[in-house]
C-alpha cells in the first residue's frame, strides 16, 4: 500500500499542487539567452536541491529531459511528479547505484537527451556541490547550465535543504547562468575546481534570484 501512494497518489497531489501554485506566479526570467539555448540544444541543468519546486513547471513536457532521481521512497514520489510533467527519470545517487546511473544517463544525453542535476544531491550538505554534473559534462561533452529562482513571497519546508516554496501569486526570479563547458580530458584535481566553480556560480545566481529589492 505505501509503495502504491508513493508511486501514484502522493505524486497526483504533488502535482496538482505545483500546478495549482505555479500557474499564479509572475516570472522574471534572467538569461533569457540561456533559456533559448536550451530550447533549441541539449543541455545539463544544474541547480540546488532547495530550489526543485517550481523547476518540473518550468520544464514541463521538455522533450527528451531525463533527472537522476534517488532510488529512495522520496525519490519515488519525485520521479512520480516528474513523470506527469512529461519528465523521464534515471535512478540512482551517489549512495546507491550512482556510477550505473551516471552512466545510464550519460548514453542518454549522448543519444540526444538533456539532463536535469540536483547540484547538492538528494542528502545534501545543501549547497555543496557535487561531482555529478561534472563528470556527466565530460563524458557527454554537453554544457552545464546553472539555474535557480528565488521567491518574493515563500516558505521554507522543515527539510535537510530547506526546500523554498513559493507562496500563490508571488513574484518569482527564474536565473539562468552562462553555459559551463567541461573538457573531456579534465583531470581529477581539475574536476575539484569545477565543482567549486559550480557552487560558487550557483550561489551567485541564487542571491540574484533572491534579490527583490
Amino acid at each position: 500500500m505505501k509503495r502504491f501512494l508513493n508511486s501514484t497518489v502522493v505524486p497526483w497531489l504533488a502535482f496538482l499542487l505545483v500546478i495549482l501554485i505555479s500557474v499564479t506566479l509572475r516570472v522574471r526570467i534572467t538569461g533569457a539567452e540561456q533559456m533559448e539555448y536550451c530550447r533549441k540544444n541539449r543541455y545539463i541543468i544544474a541547480f540546488w536541491h532547495s530550489r526543485i519546486f517550481y523547476m518540473p513547471y518550468h520544464f514541463r513536457f521538455g522533450k527528451g529531459l531525463y533527472a537522476l532521481v534517488s532510488p529512495s521512497a522520496d525519490g519515488e514520489i519525485i520521479a512520480g511528479i516528474l513523470r506527469l510533467f512529461g519528465i523521464s527519470s534515471i535512478r540512482g545517487s551517489s549512495f546507491q547505484h550512482g556510477r550505473r546511473a551516471l552512466i545510464t544517463l550519460a548514453k542518454t544525453v549522448k543519444k540526444g537527451g538533456s539532463a536535469a542535476m540536483i547540484a547538492d544531491g538528494s542528502r545534501g550538505p545543501a549547497n555543496i556541490a557535487q561531482p555529478g554534473s561534472i563528470y556527466l559534462a565530460k563524458l557527454t561533452g554537453t554544457p552545464i547550465i546553472p539555474i535557480t529562482f528565488g521567491a518574493e513571497k515563500k516558505s521554507n519546508l522543515n527539510s535537510w535543504d530547506r526546500t523554498l516554496i513559493p507562496l500563490p501569486f508571488s513574484r518569482i526570479n527564474m536565473v539562468y547562468g552562462k553555459p559551463m563547458i567541461i573538457p573531456p580530458d579534465l583531470s581529477n584535481d581539475e574536476i575539484g575546481k569545477k565543482q567549486a566553480e559550480l557552487e560558487a556560480e550557483l550561489n551567485r545566481l541564487t542571491a540574484m534570484a533572491d534579490n527583490f529589492a
